[in-house]
């Protein structure tokens, strides 16, 4: 199964989505009894290498982020220079 299909959502596969629409547009039961199965397996194929890239991309962001709090928290947890010094 698949999410809605919506072209300016998933802009990498608009040719296999047209191609399932042409499918299940052609005949009211091609859908039922498999004619279009072919095109649906492509378009699961496409969504899948597109979540991947989006899943990918998405965890270099996270990484990123999370070096940046990483560094905010030493800073937190570190006393600064000046109080230092004056401790001793």
């Amino acid at each position: 199964m698949h999410p809605p299909l919506e072209a300016h959502k998933q802009e990498g596969c608009d040719d296999v989505i047209e191609a399932l629409d042409q499918c299940h547009r052609a005949g009211t039961f091609n859908r039922f009894i498999g004619t279009c199965n072919s095109a649906k397996r492509a378009v699961d194929e496409c969504l899948k290498k597109e979540f991947l890239a989006m899943r990918a991309a998405n965890k270099g962001k996270t990484l990123e982020k999370r070096k940046r709090m990483e560094e905010i928290w030493r800073q937190i947890d570190e006393p600064p220079a000046e109080f230092k010094n004056e401790t001793k």
